[in-house]
């Protein structure tokens, strides 16, 4: 487990108020396994997660049982703040441990005395809505506008290598056949090349 100060939410707070709103309201670490639910999509958002150690993805299920992975979420990392203050103030994702993680459970009370008690802490918190909802323009961007073969090369600068298919497929949202014929023929189109961390862009 992580310091809890050590997370970017509280870059520049000051210790001992939060220390102070740590103690008076309790806060939990909390550890899961790989593959464990650490929220489900549509119940009641009643903590902000901070995530401190290990990954988790963020999935949608439609109605019709079609399944999206949104994005997976590496510590240090906030979970559910734009959220927790929402005002239906449900999960809209399900939140799943992807290795072995944990994370502090806080609940909304005790953020709003933070961010009235300590300015820093108002700072970050509006940056990382800023910073969500900035993630989340590129994703609607992304399914709406983009091509496959826009979005694999995306995903590769995003994250510097396209390494595993299954897991990229899951994370782009598309069937793993549809996306090999896409990279094959970016790779036939000299775009991408395969290297020893997988396919990258071709400089």
């Amino acid at each position: 487990m992580n310091d809890i100060h050590s997370i970017p939410l509280f870059r520049g707070a000051d210790p001992e108020v939060l220390d102070s709103v740590c103690s008076d309201y309790h806060w939990k670490h909390i550890d899961y396994g790989k593959g464990e639910i650490i929220a489900l999509q549509g119940d009641p958002c009643r903590y902000l997660f901070l995530l401190d150690e290990g990954c988790v993805y963020a999935r949608m299920v439609s109605d019709e049982g079609r399944e999206f992975t949104l994005d997976m979420l590496y510590a240090p990392e906030v979970l559910a703040s734009s959220f927790v203050f929402s005002t239906e103030r449900i999960y809209p994702v399900t939140i799943i441990a992807g290795s072995a993680c944990g994370l502090w459970a806080v609940g909304r009370d005790s953020i709003g005395r933070l961010v009235r008690e300590d300015s820093a802490v108002l700072d970050n918190y509006l940056r990382v809505i800023s910073d969500h909802s900035m993630f989340l323009s590129r994703k609607i961007n992304e399914f709406a506008l983009q091509t496959l073969s826009d979005r694999i090369l995306g995903y590769i600068k995003r994250h510097g290598a396209l390494q595993n298919l299954q897991d990229t497929a899951f994370i782009l949202g598309v069937a793993r056949p549809s996306l090999s014929r896409a990279v094959s023929q970016l790779v036939s189109q000299g775009v991408l090349r395969k290297s020893d961390d997988g396919y990258v862009m071709v400089r």
